[in-house]
């Protein structure tokens, strides 16, 4: 909200705005800032109060130009998951300390006093930059009026919880209020001050729904050790009469009578009528709530910074808010700059562009088909580009990943075959013959797999193209300082068939525990053909990824420059037409069910659109209701012979189960022969359902046929079909 500065500040206000209109005017002084911001704490609760006092100019004039600027985000540093080990038992013991402690503690002492110097000059420096940008001396200083809002703790009236800390009496043993304190709200900007803020210079009075205090205390500029305590006289002076109940010390009524009400209390001190309050109520609507600032943005400058904020799509970018530092006071020569988004089709949520380094550092939102987490990039060419993504949705578990047209980074996370890194030496792109990109070294490594042995279980793993070599680097054993190794020279590829053809000669290896046995030739053999393999593995992925990451910094520049932004489904303010439409669509549908339902079908229509409109004889109308009748006749004939066909499937059925009782009837036992009995009855229940759809298709038969002879006498007028009823 705009503030209404006043040409001549030493001049207060000739009327007070309600808070209703202020949120319609959207500007307002500082008292009726201050009444506002008081009236929704109050309304949630708090123990508010507007405070008439006197500022600094800047508080007067919301002047933040020397306010460091609270916004500026922390730098994240990332949580690195580091494997919990046990310390093992057997380490080795540190080497004696033969230095001479004397000339340590020499050599600490020079170290302080130059730290000492540092720091010192440090300060002065900083006092000196402290100087130089203090602000003119104000000579209105102490006269300058204004109003804000104090915040009660452990007020009788408050009811939010959290702000009345009780404890318990040593003398009574009841529960106590601690003694009130308070703390400052400045409604120009929002932010909390304490009571011992340098920017407050006095209070005279301060008001709220209940009455008037006037500040007695002495003097009225020591803010920092006043009593807040309403109910005390002696430090302040209400201008009602009559208190609020809850406020009274002397309510504690005899048994043998009544407790008097809050309206009987005042009604026994009252003095005065006071006219209806004129406010209306503080309504705030979707759509205003959304605009936020007049015209959608509002800029506030910071002590070498400056901070926008924009309303949601005031911008066809999604931009939020914007944060630029700069190096000097009159806003010279950018530093940093954060952009934050929201309700972004690519999830972008905040850009970081640093100035110096020419760094662009952008942060996504869950949601995006990649998974992509952070993208740190610079404008120069020949940089190395860094991806992170959220591991935890990927296929693949890739955390990060370094990009560079020379070499290619990758870490992963939890991994089923335990890689964790790998990186990828290629020679660049060469852009005049446009041949692609050749790969050089691949280097793998893994975490311990307690599955195998370490001697067989492989560490690192790094492939040498153009060498044709395969080295192997396994895990440290229990027992052992150093590692195992192996080396394998890879044949030719012209000698490579569907079979790999192994040289005993040409692999090399180191076993660090002498008691281990040596491997075999056919051990050796295999390691080779799955070393092979996954280094294939791994040229595809090589290629896979390379693509994949160009497509994807492609597909980012595109973003950038024609964002789209998307829409909540349960946003009122975009999706009540859409909403108005679909529910116009579901009306039509329902409608036309509905009407389908009532008419019945017309089984005329087909022989009559073979009909010329325009030659329409007896006997051509006849001629259709025949061959109508006659399909008709067909189909409901041939549903009476398969109906038929199953009653007569039934009657022998029937018969021959008759048959088998009679012959057998004497062989079955009482359980035996009621199933069968039961198997009759369905027979025969079978029988006569069977019999009645027979009778229920003939007569839906005639019904049929009137009615095809009512719709020819509604559609060509009354003619006699006697000659042609079949």
């Amino acid at each position: 909200m705009d503030i209404f500065m006043r040409k001549r500040q030493s001049r207060l206000p000739t009327r007070l705005l309600s808070p209703d209109t202020v949120l319609k005017r959207r500007k307002a002084n500082s008292f009726e800032l201050a009444t506002l911001l008081c009236s929704y704490l109050i309304g949630n609760g708090f123990a508010a109060c507007v405070v008439s006092g006197y500022a600094t100019r800047e508080i007067v004039n919301n002047d933040q130009r020397r306010v460091s600027c609270p916004y500026v985000p922390c730098p994240v540093q990332e949580s690195i998951e580091e494997e919990v080990t046990e310390p093992s038992k057997y380490h080795l013991r540190d080497p004696p300390d033969l230095r001479s402690r004397y000339l340590l503690d020499l050599e600490e002492e020079k170290l302080n006093k130059i730290r000492d110097e540092q720091r010192k000059l440090e300060q002065a420096q900083q006092h000196a930059i402290e100087e130089l940008e203090r602000p003119a001396e104000d000579s209105k200083a102490g006269h300058r009026v204004h109003a804000w809002v104090v915040v009660i703790i452990n007020a009788p009236w408050c009811y939010k919880p959290g702000y009345r800390e009780t404890v318990i009496d040593p003398n009574s043993g009841e529960r106590v209020l601690l003694p009130p304190s308070a703390f400052f709200i400045e409604p120009a900007s929002g932010f909390r001050y304490e009571v011992d803020a340098s920017c407050y210079m006095g209070i005279e009075s301060v008001w709220n729904q209940h009455n008037y205090y006037v500040n007695k205390q002495d003097p009225i500029t020591d803010i920092k050790s006043m009593r807040w305590d309403f109910k005390n006289t002696k430090d302040w002076e209400h201008f009602l009469p009559g208190e609020p109940y809850e406020l009274r010390e002397d309510c504690i009524v005899p048994e043998d009578q009544e407790p008097l009400t809050t309206e009987e209390e005042l009604e026994k001190e009252k003095h005065l009528d006071l006219p209806a309050s004129w406010v209306g109520p503080l309504r705030v609507t979707r759509k205003q709530f959304e605009e936020r600032f007049p015209n959608g943005s509002k800029v506030i400058h910071f002590k070498r910074a400056v901070y926008e904020r924009f309303a949601p799509y005031s911008n066809m970018i999604g931009l939020s808010k914007r944060l630029t530092l700069y190096e000097t006071l009159e806003y010279e020569n950018p530093t940093t700059r954060w952009e934050w988004y929201i309700n972004r089709d690519d999830s972008l949520a905040l850009i970081m562009h640093d100035y110096a380094s020419n760094d662009t550092e952008e942060t996504f939102a869950r949601g995006r088909p990649d998974s992509l987490r952070m993208l740190r990039r610079s404008s120069e060419a020949n940089r190395e580009c860094t991806l992170t993504f959220f591991h935890q949705y990927r296929f693949d578990s890739l955390k990060e990943l370094i990009y560079h047209p020379s070499y290619v980074r990758e870490s992963y996370d939890r991994r089923d075959d335990l890689l964790y890194f790998r990186e990828f030496k290629n020679i660049p792109r060469n852009l005049e013959t446009s041949e692609d990109c050749k790969l050089t070294q691949i280097t793998e490594k893994f975490h311990r797999n307690p599955a195998k042995e370490a001697v067989r279980d492989i560490a690192t793993r790094t492939c040498y193209i153009e060498e044709n070599r395969i080295v192997l680097q396994f895990h440290y054993n229990d027992d052992c300082i150093t590692a195992s190794t192996r080396e394998f020279i890879k044949p030719p590829k012209s000698e490579m068939g569907e079979e790999v053809p192994y040289d005993p000669s040409s692999t090399s290896g180191y076993i660090s525990n002498p008691w281990d046995p040596q491997p075999t030739h056919l051990e050796l053999f295999l390691l080779l053909k799955e070393q092979l393999k996954a280094e294939e593995t791994s040229c595809r992925a090589f290629k896979c990824r390379v693509a994949d990451t160009e497509t994807l910094l492609s597909e980012r520049k595109k973003q950038i420059e024609s964002p789209k932004l998307k829409f909540s489904l349960f946003d009122p303010l975009r999706n009540e037409e859409a909403r108005r439409v679909r529910l116009q669509k579901y009306e039509q549908v329902k409608a036309r069910e509905e009407m389908i339902k009532q008419q019945q079908a017309d089984f005329l229509a087909p022989y009559l659109l073979r009909m010329n409109a325009n030659d329409v004889s007896r006997e051509r109308l006849r001629t259709a209701y025949q061959d109508c009748v006659q399909d008709l006749g067909s189909f409901y004939h041939t549903m009476e012979d398969e109906m038929k066909v199953r009653l007569d499937e039934l009657i022998a059925e029937e018969q021959a189960l008759k048959r088998f009782l009679a012959k057998f009837q004497d062989h079955f036992e009482d359980e035996e022969y009621e199933k069968f009995i039961t198997e009759g009855e369905n027979i025969e229940l079978n029988k006569n359902v069977v019999g009645m759809r027979i009778e229920n298709l003939q007569d839906e038969y005639q019904q049929k046929v009137e009615h095809l002879e009512k719709t020819v006498q509604d559609k060509m007028g009354k003619v006699s079909f006697d000659d042609g009823h079949p």
